[in-house]
């Protein structure tokens, strides 16, 4: 504390990202986010080809499960539905040949002494069947989403982040995403991408998000974003935790969207209280130099209103000839 016992800027931050860890340790303690965890660790992960697969025959799939899966869950396949066929790999052990069947999809790594996966050998594919929980029936199932930022924001908080990013040395452009995604960063040609659909405070909070991807160093720092889950969660935990403390301390009320956000990426909230150091210290870079704003390039408007309330930060944007890992996404 400073001699006139007012809290220093970095003090105000830092009591912002405890105030963000105690908010998401609420959540997840929550018998609302336990369930929500349950259901999405027994809802499998599927690859792109079985996605492909998914989309051809049933384009408005959203959630997919086998029988056995559904039936866990508190849910029956109602009578007559037709069942979504899919590849799901026959997987043995290398050590004693044990056959690994998963009639939902594909099975999770194993666990091995060393934790390397050599332990399992792909020998084929079979058909199996699942189905869109909307030809289910039984108990609902719980959800925990962030909810996009309505309203307005201050305009000048907006040209502000703007100078950020150009002084970054990237530049910003509005334009339409593809369903579900509300911006991403392209280190490889500098280019920061925020939904032209967003509206004043969600686009403010997903560009603070995506400089904070930019300060963080997260390019270099996480060269496998786009393949390691590990390491893009902590991208996002990062990248967010920043949004959360910098559109906080400047009058914003980010908390809908970061808090599940947060959340879903942490894998324990021992990792978010580690990356305090980080998220403070680009925090306070962020909001404690002025001089940084740049204004010599026409800057894309901030919206006056949102038109796109449905929509979701993604966490990743696969849609570049750039390999994933170079590009890091608002999420």
């Amino acid at each position: 504390m400073r001699d006139d016992d007012r809290p220093s800027l970095e003090e105000r931050l830092t009591a912002l990202h405890t105030k963000l860890v105690d908010a998401v340790a609420d959540l997840v303690h929550s018998d609302k986010w336990a369930q929500m965890l349950t259901v999405a660790a027994r809802l499998p992960t599927y690859s792109p080809s079985n996605v492909l697969l998914i989309a051809t025959q049933r384009p408005d799939a959203t959630r997919v499960a086998g029988i056995r899966t559904w039936n866990d869950l508190g849910r029956h396949v109602i009578k007559g539905e037709h069942g979504i066929a899919i590849l799901a790999p026959c997987l043995y052990r290398t050590e004693d040949g044990a056959h690994i069947r998963n009639d939902d999809g594909p099975p999770p790594p194993a666990d091995t002494d060393d934790g390397s996966l050599s332990r399992r050998e792909l020998r084929g594919f079979r058909v199996v069947h699942v189905f869109d929980v909307t030809q289910t029936d039984g108990a609902p199932l719980p959800d925990v989403q962030p909810q996009l930022l309505q309203g307005d924001a201050p305009e000048p908080l907006w040209d502000r982040l703007v100078g950020l990013v150009q002084y970054d040395g990237y530049r910003l452009e509005r334009r339409i995403c593809p369903a579900g995604v509300n911006g991403w960063t392209s280190p490889a040609d500098k280019t920061v991408v925020v939904d032209e659909h967003l509206g004043p405070a969600q686009s403010i909070k997903t560009l603070a998000h995506e400089l904070g991807h930019i300060r963080a160093n997260h390019a270099d720092r996480f060269p496998d974003y786009g393949i390691d889950p590990r390491c893009r969660g902590a991208a996002e935990v990062e990248a967010e935790s920043i949004a959360y403390i910098v559109t906080s301390h400047l009058g914003m009320d980010p908390a809908p969207y970061s808090i599940p956000y947060v959340a879903g990426w942490a894998d324990d909230l021992d990792a978010l209280r580690h990356a305090m150091s980080t998220v403070v210290t680009v925090a306070h870079g962020l909001l404690e130099d002025p001089s940084r704003i740049v204004a010599a390039r026409p800057t894309p408007p901030l919206p006056s209103h949102a038109v796109a309330a449905d929509a979701r930060d993604p966490t990743v944007c696969g849609m570049e000839p750039n390999p994933p890992s170079r590009t890091v996404a608002d999420g």
